[in-house]
């Protein structure tokens, strides 16, 4: 492997300055600057990213852990999408990025991972199990590695989470529903440990209770997250009771479940009953019928996380504090006013 020693021997120059010239620094003369990246040229020299890491102190690498130990996250469209929001801000920057696996993740800590990788900062983007607030988080978020979430409440003097406005996309959805006329609406919820959850079934009890309808806890389900688990809950819903006229669930994926549970007892979309997702991923303007939902702005999620993260590599003694991305809906062909 060349060494700039060697080209600073071609050259005639100090290592020094070789070093300065493949660095760009503006204190080099062009004239030589241009002779010492010929010879680099001509001798085939590549730098040694390892030592150049040791001279910086960083390795212009960002780590990224996503999904869970059941389910990797890359089959799902929102997860993709996040990623290559996350994986073109870094690359803008000059860095790298370095995905953790499942197999990573059940054989060390997220700290211990970072460190033995020697990343410069890490997204957290995890589902399901790994969104529960476990000791190996709490150590990762007083661990001083610089460190952005996605949907997981982490804040620490280098580490804080960026999310969308799940509770006002929530109200949204919900307060179309009663616009229209609907007045027994069912909830598909996540799971019992996600903000992302918790926070949408806040906005769904607020306006019902606002608008006096009152919540009826026996309209409440969970569908953690799954189209079948939530095609099972619908269709247990409507067996048990009959009278509901809408479904609010609060991911694209669980609404598509209530949709072909409910089709499976002979309910029509919409005319029979309305359906609301939450995510506005890409099959939802695709299914039968496009799919009323709240849109996340998932590349802006992505892309803040990212930007934010850089910032924090760059300023550690920056005060971090978390971004709430707003949410639109989008109202599309599953619903209709009730079927009086």
């Amino acid at each position: 492997m060349v060494s700039i020693r060697e080209i600073a021997k071609r050259a005639g120059v100090s290592v020094s300055t070789v070093s300065r010239a493949l660095n760009n620094y503006g204190d080099v003369s062009p004239q030589t600057r241009e002779k010492i990246l010929r010879i680099a040229k001509e001798l085939n020299y590549f730098p040694n990213a390892v030592a150049r890491s040791l001279v910086q102190k960083k390795t212009n690498t960002i780590g990224i852990f996503f999904g869970n130990k059941v389910n990797s996250g890359f089959d799902h469209p929102f997860f993709l999408d996040v990623i290559s929001a996350v994986r073109e801000e870094v690359g803008n920057a000059g860095y790298d990025l370095l995905i953790f696996t499942n197999k990573n993740k059940e054989l060390a800590t997220y700290t211990t991972l970072c460190r033995e990788r020697s990343v410069d900062g890490v997204v957290l983007l995890l589902t399901g199990e790994g969104k529960r607030k476990t000791a190996q988080l709490v150590e990762l978020q007083n661990s001083r590695i610089p460190c952005i979430a996605i949907d997981i409440p982490l804040e620490g003097e280098t580490c804080t989470y960026v999310e969308s406005d799940n509770y006002g996309g929530a109200r949204e959805a919900v307060q179309h529903l009663i616009n229209l006329g609907h007045r027994v609406i069912a909830f598909i919820g996540g799971d019992e440990i996600s903000k992302t959850s918790y926070d949408r079934m806040r906005g769904y009890q607020d306006v019902l209770m606002e608008s006096r309808i009152g919540v009826d806890p026996s309209l409440i389900r969970l569908g953690y997250f799954s189209r079948e688990k939530a095609m099972e809950a619908a269709r247990d819903l409507m067996m048990s009771r009959p009278e509901i006229t809408a479904f609010f669930a609060v991911s694209d994926e669980m609404a598509m479940g209530v949709i072909d549970g409910v089709t499976e007892l002979g309910y029509l979309v919409p005319n029979d009953v309305s359906v609301v997702g939450f995510d506005d991923i890409k099959e939802a303007k695709y299914s039968k019928p496009p799919l009323t939902t709240v849109r996340q702005d998932k590349y802006g999620l992505g892309s803040i996380a990212a930007k934010t993260l850089l910032q924090i590599i760059e300023n550690p003694n920056m005060k971090v504090t978390p971004t709430v991305l707003p949410c639109n809906l989008i109202i599309r062909e599953s619903t209709l006013p009730p079927n009086k």
